[in-house]
């Protein structure tokens, strides 16, 4: 999937209930330029589709909503890696996806520590760039 701006984002569990879009940039950028880059995008998200996406932080008053996290881009913030296990009670791994794996009844406790190595064997990274 690549966006009328040219950029490809990828998606994958955050290794707990939620998912991570990440959008690779072609050009370096500080992280107050990629905060304002991401504000841009939720801002846009918010504005078009307010019955999907919220900036609201607190899961309480999100509702159904899927929350745009642009405050994350900062010195000192971390976001999970690709392929970094969880401390959960499930060993639950922050897994890349291919988009036509991401629907409603997907289930990111499926993905542990037991079952991505093999799925990383038949499936490959949706992360690998062809182009390296």
């Amino acid at each position: 999937m690549v966006t009328d701006q040219g950029f490809e984002p990828l998606v994958k569990t955050s290794g707990k209930s939620g998912l991570q879009v990440h959008i690779p940039l072609t050009q370096s950028m500080s992280y107050d330029d990629t905060r304002t880059f991401m504000q841009a995008v939720a801002s846009v998200l918010v504005d078009q589709y307010p019955r999907f996406f919220t900036t609201e932080r607190l899961k309480k008053n999100r509702g159904n909503r899927l929350y745009i996290d642009y405050v994350q881009h900062a010195p000192g913030k971390t976001i999970i890696a690709p392929y970094s296990p969880r401390g959960t009670i499930d060993a639950t791994v922050a897994t890349p996806l291919f988009w036509d794996e991401v629907h409603e009844s997907l289930d990111p406790r499926a993905f542990t520590i037991n079952t991505v190595p093999q799925r990383v064997i038949e499936k490959g990274c949706p992360f690998h760039s062809n182009d390296s």
